[in-house]
């Protein structure tokens, strides 16, 4: 079907500039969102939405089992791991025991409630925004694995989604790795340039001291330089 100028103008104007790429069939990544969002506090999208963030009653999902078979690969045992988004803490029973200290993220009073009802002893949850510097008030281990199964779902600006990155290597361990799915970055809340892929981690090499690396067809590995 051919569309004629006038009607293209028409849905150029209705539609949002990054669902104008699909017209083109041009991507735009994550680059071309906004480079701030205005806020020093509270940063994110969607953190007070309970339906969105609070899993502690819902079941495991597809992307994070995928990470933990991965994450099983590799040498965890006796480590110290970060896991972002708690969920359910069936994570931190199921991986707990054989670790050195795990520590979890959480934006949700009741993941974070649910987490010290196991009473697990190595197991400490923060309730703090991964994107918000009080991040590093708040963990003060070095980690050998952290586990984020969508990395930029809820970014609300490049700032913060860079600084939570910046984060992230500050507090691994030379070596150590990000685990992350492509199922879960495939989500975002409203802006589509938040949805990442495979190649646009291996684009903030240029920015980051990290290697990407597949340890699946999904799983994806940030290694710390």
């Amino acid at each position: 079907m051919t569309i004629s100028i006038p009607d293209l103008k028409h849905k150029l104007k209705r539609t949002p500039v990054y669902v104008n790429r699909v017209l083109f069939g041009v991507r735009e990544t994550y680059l071309s969102c906004p480079e701030h969002c205005g806020r020093l506090e509270s940063p994110g999208v969607a953190l007070d939405r309970d339906e969105l963030v609070d899993f502690s009653t819902i079941a495991t999902t597809p992307d994070q089992f995928r990470i933990e078979e991965a994450l099983k690969t590799l040498d965890w045992k006796g480590r110290n791991i970060l896991h972002v988004g708690v969920g359910n803490s069936q994570f931190a029973q199921a991986f707990s025991p054989d670790l050195n200290r795990l520590d979890g993220l959480t934006v949700s009073l009741n993941e974070k409630n649910r987490a010290e009802q196991l009473g697990i002893e190595n197991y400490q949850v923060h309730l703090v925004s991964k994107y918000d510097r009080d991040l590093l008030r708040s963990v003060t281990g070095k980690y050998d694995f952290i586990i984020d199964n969508n990395l930029a779902s809820f970014a609300c600006c490049k700032f913060h989604f860079h600084q939570m990155m910046d984060m992230y290597l500050w507090i691994l361990k030379p070596g150590g790795q990000i685990l992350t799915d492509q199922g879960g970055m495939d989500w975002f809340f409203e802006d589509p340039r938040w949805g990442l892929t495979y190649q646009d981690l291996v684009g903030m090499e240029k920015l980051f001291p990290m290697k990407v690396s597949k340890l699946t067809d999904t799983v994806y590995s940030l290694k710390r330089l």
